[in-house]
Formats: C-alpha cells, structure tokens, sequence
C-alpha cells in the first residue's frame, strides 16, 4: 500500500503514469514494467512496488539493463535504480550486493512535484556511472574514500565498537573493555576507567573496570575490499605490509592478550578520519558446561610463559576475524563531527557557573554540548516545583541540589567532559572555592542576586580581573535579556549597577503597574513567562560566552537582546528612553522581522484540490 502520510494511493498512482510517459517520451531504447513476482525475487530486502527494465548499449559494446524502482513512498521517495546482472558485491564501489546503484547522498531530497523528471535524470546518472566504472579510474579511488560504507556493507554482524580513540596515527596500543552488550576501546586503563565511571558510576567496593590489551593500526591509505582479513593471518599479513611498527604491535598484543584482540584500524578518507575494527577469534569462548573457553590460546603453557613466536601463530591463525563498525564516541566526532576547529580549544577551557536556576542550567548545557572540557556546577538551592517549567532538570530532581543534579545528569551524558557540582552558595565559592575561581577561564553567574553578584565582582576587582567574568539575567516577562562581559580593562560591573542591584540601563520598564506578580505568600514575587521566552535570553548569553572564551576580548562590554514590541505591550510594559537611543543609534542586527507568507496556485495546492473531489 502506498504510504498514506506522502502522496496517498492516488498519488502514488498519479506519479507512476507521469513516470511511464516520461520514459516513453525519453528514452531512446525499449523498456518493460517488472511484474511483482520479478520484483520480489530480485530485491528481497527491499521494499518496491513498481519497477521497469531499460535496455543499455555501453561503450565496450555490451548490453547491459538497467531497473528503475519506485517504493510506496514515491514520489516523495526518489526512484532507485540497479545494474541487472551486477558483477557482485565490492567489485565495483556505488554498487550494492543485489545491484542497486548508490547515486545520491542519504538525505537528498527531489522534487515530487515532477517524478518523470527525477527518473530520468537519475537514469542518465546511472548510465555515466557504469560508463565510469567500465573505464574503471573510480574503482580504486572511491573505494578508498568512502572506505567506511565498504567496510559496513562487510561487515560480519551487528556487532559494533565504541571508540573514545583520538583517531589519527601512529599505530599504538590501546585498552579495551567489553561487556555482554557493548565494547568500548580508549587510549589507556586510565581514560577507559575514567570515562566508564562518568557514564556507569564507580564499580562497587574496591573492584576496577577490567580492560584488556587492543590495538590501532593507522593505515597510510584505507585498505581496498580485495585487502580486507578474512583471518588472523590476513590481519598480520595487513600489518607487516602496512609497516614494521605496525607488524610489532601486533607481535606484541599477542604475547599480551589472553583472549581474542580487538584491533582498530584508522586511515584519511576523503571526508576525514575513519575508523573499522576487527576482533580475532582464535581464542573465543565455545560452548561448554561450565562456559569456560574450551580452547584458550594459552593452552599447555603457564599464564603469561607462553612463547612469543606461539602466542603470534595461534593468535593470527586461519581462525576468522570478526570485521566489525565503529561507533566514535570522542570529543572531536561528538562537538562537530571532526570539522569544528572550535571544539578541541573548549576542551581545554574551564567554566564555573554560579547559579544554576532558569539561566544558569540551560546556559550551562549549551556550553557542555558545545564541548568545554570542565565545568563546575555552583548553587545552593535545591530545586522545586516552579521552578520545572524553565529548568533542565525534571521531575525527578525535586527536593534536590540543582547543582549537584544538574552535574550528574550531564556528567553521565557527556563522559568525555569532567563536570562538578558544588552545593555552596556564592559567598561560600569566594571563601572557600579560590583556586577553582581562579583556575577558571571563565565565570558565568546567573544567580539574579544582586548580594550575590556584587560580591563576585569585588572578588574579580581585587584579584586583578585576570579572568573574564559574565553576568546574565533576564528583565520582568522575559522582555529582555542582558549578558555583560567584565573583562580586563573597562568598567566592572558594579560601574553599570545602582546600589540596591538595579542597572542604570534597561530595555524595558512597567510604567502602569508592577513588573511583578506576588504570590498569596509573604514576599514572593515572580513574573510569568516560560522556557520560550527565556529561550532568546539563554541563547544571548551563552553566545556572549562561547566568544569570550574563543576570542578572549579583553574590554568590558554589555550586550542586550530585546523582545518583539508587542509582546512587551501584552505585558503592560514599554521600551525604554535609552533603549530606543541605543536601537537608533546603533544597528541591532539581531532583531528578528515578520512577514506575511506567500500564497500562489502550486502543484501541492491543485493536488489538494484534485485529491479532494475525487474523494
């Protein structure tokens, strides 16, 4: 059936008319429809409902065919296509085992409006690959740069590796640890244990994450499908041709490792590192009563006396290997895939963050997503219901720290990061926390207390503003939001601030009643706005952060994002005498415009309309 959430069967039917006449209008050579059986028997594990067969003369002077398949989402899916009569998988790249060609990026999108044109257009695509490949310049090219989805498509199992490797060379031995649902290889016993507790917590009493010895061979190219071990022998035979160092670490992991070794192995694609894995098998547990391994590799020698040249010939024997995906999981593939240059600075950063209320939480998870490397939680309040509607933390935190929580729930997220949390207030930071203030290379405080904050900024002034300091809050309603950076030179923050914590500038002010609301209780005000709201506010100062601490600017300045006007009307409020000099004088570039959408007669509209008088 076809899919009902694209086109709909009428649709899906329309669609394939339109595709049958643009192939007999365009095609120069004969064509037939598959009927269901055909289509079924060839391509099992797909999912296609139509199909046509094209008669192909190629350049060598064979003919050769090519199928056109659409699925039930068509058209809003893309027609595929495949070489009949392939030659087999990863003979030629872009061709899958039953013949499908790869022709365009995962996520392509094609205009569904006009399904002729995309067929045939992806036929002429097919023609120029065959042609490519017959010629056969690509083959070895494309099989290397995109050795990642070769690897995949042979790829054994399921079975997948998680990698915290920093992947580059040289070739060196690493740590693994395995458990019956995953295996996770790092650099050392130290980063895999440090890393586990972070995302598992600690093992009970005195007991260690056991890791085991692994490798990494970093290869000068990415290895050809004809290259890829079947056996322990092909992995060393890899080894030895790959370099001496390589073939020693591999000579060296077998001397070490009581069972199976898992080896990695890293090259430049075009696209940038990649990484695969294999695991012998020599030593692999088979079934037996007492699950012991029936063969270990050890066997008829004491633990740790078994010769080295034994330990190689068993361990990279013609036992298979299993060839299996990695999965990274390191700091540069996690914070911008390897491409963001910003990322491995922030991993050197450190950030403490006073107050971790509405602001500070979602400030602080902006930062740890965008990847700086150590951040400390400061707040002493524990967190309650009001407060859920704007804060990180749920439901489940109630009663609790918000640092403490906030902490560990971003520790366990982000165990490549070290975070901390502090249940003391400011005061306390300033008294007793020196060295964490001063080791950081940046302070964020977002307590909305002026007791507070006041008392930061006399520390920051007499310890010599070495460090940058940003204070972040938002006005009543969320109407603005401010984000002033105290740095080296330039005023201090109390050089902006009244006595009693109130700023000299405002965006807005309240002139026909309260900025806020009180609560049926004694002293409790607040004003209603959500994470919405807060969320511009949120994006400001985080903003204000990232760049001081990649540009490390040295003046003090203030920066103000301010709400829609008619929001800040709803709210009984209006802008400010100097907010509107400030946005007169200077250019905002930050204001966000409405405009009417656009209505016209378009395919979707007709086919609306279409849809719903033959209904």
């Amino acid at each position: 059936m076809p899919n009902p959430a694209g086109f709909g069967e009428l649709g899906f039917k329309k669609a394939v008319l339109q595709l049958e006449a643009r192939l007999r209008e365009a095609l120069p050579a004969p064509f037939r429809r598959l009927s269901s059986h055909e289509i079924g028997a060839t391509y099992r594990q797909r999912r296609f409902e139509r199909g046509w067969r094209i008669d192909m003369l190629c350049s060598d002077g064979e003919a050769r065919q090519i199928d056109l398949l659409v699925s039930p989402a068509f058209p809003l899916g893309y027609p595929r296509t495949a070489l009949v009569d392939g030659p087999g998988q990863l003979v030629w790249p872009h061709v899958e085992h039953d013949g499908i060609l790869c022709l365009l990026p995962i996520m392509a999108e094609v205009d569904a409006d006009d399904p002729g044109s995309v067929a045939i257009h992806l036929i002429g695509r097919s023609a120029r690959l065959i042609e490519d490949l017959l010629k056969g310049e690509i083959i070895e090219r494309d099989f290397r740069e995109e050795f990642l989805t070769y690897w995949f498509y042979a790829r054994d199992a399921k079975f997948k590796i998680t990698s915290i490797v920093d992947p580059g060379g040289p070739s060196r031995e690493l740590r693994a640890w395995r458990d019956k649902d995953m295996v996770i290889v790092g650099e050392s016993q130290e980063q895999l244990e440090s890393w586990l507790s972070r995302r598992f917590g600690n093992p009970r009493g005195n007991k260690r994450f056991h890791t085991e010895p692994a490798g990494l061979l970093w290869l000068s190219s990415p290895p050809l499908p004809a290259d890829y071990p079947h056996n322990g022998a092909d992995l060393l035979a890899l080894a030895k041709k790959e370099s001496d160092e390589a073939y020693s670490l591999l000579i060296d992991l077998a001397s070490k490792a009581q069972k199976d070794i898992i080896v990695l192995m890293g090259a430049e694609g075009r696209g940038g590192s990649g990484l695969i894995a294999t695991m012998t098998t020599s030593g692999r547990k088979v079934s037996s009563r007492d699950g012991k391994i029936q063969e270990p590799l050890s066997k008829g020698f004491a633990p740790n006396r078994m010769p080295k040249e034994v330990a190689t010939l068993r361990t990279y024997s013609a036992a298979p290997v299993v060839k299996a995906e990695v999965s990274r999981a390191d700091p540069r593939w996690i914070h911008g895939r390897g491409k963001d240059a910003r990322s491995m600075r922030l991993l050197q950063k450190t950030v403490t963050f006073v107050g971790c209320g509405s602001v500070g939480s979602s400030v602080a998870a902006k930062l740890v997503r965008a990847g700086v490397g150590n951040c400390h939680f400061v707040d002493p309040e524990d967190l309650d219901w009001p407060n859920l509607g704007r804060h990180e933390l749920g439901a489940d935190s109630i009663g609790k720290n918000k640092a403490l929580e906030l902490a560990a729930k971003f520790q366990r997220a982000f165990p490549h990061l070290a975070i901390e949390g502090h249940e003391v207030s400011a005061q306390a930071l300033i008294d007793g926390y020196r060295e964490l203030l001063e080791s950081s290379d940046l302070v964020i405080s977002a307590t909305g207390s002026w007791s507070a904050e006041g008392a930061l900024n006399r520390w920051h002034l007499v310890n010599g503003r070495k460090k940058p300091f940003l204070y972040g809050w938002t006005e009543s309603y969320g109407a603005a939001g401010h984000a002033v950076l105290i740095g080296a030179d330039g005023g201090c923050l109390r050089c902006g601030i009244g006595g009693t914590g109130v700023p000299h500038f405002l965006g807005c002010h309240w002139p026909e009643g309260s900025a806020t609301i009180e609560e049926p209780a004694c002293g409790n005000h607040f004003t209603p706005y959500g994470a919405v709201e807060l969320g511009f506010v949120n994006d400001l100062i985080s903003e204000t952060a990232l760049r001081a601490l990649l540009e490390e600017s040295t003046l003090s300045h203030h920066r103000i994002w301010l709400a829609p006007i008619q929001r800040i009307k709803d709210s009984g409020g209006a802008i400010t005498e100097a907010m509107t000099q400030l946005a007169e004088r200077e250019n905002p570039g930050g204001q966000i415009w409405e405009r009417e959408w656009c209505q016209s007669d378009c395919p979707s509209c007709s086919f609306a309309r279409e849809y719903r008088s033959v209904a």
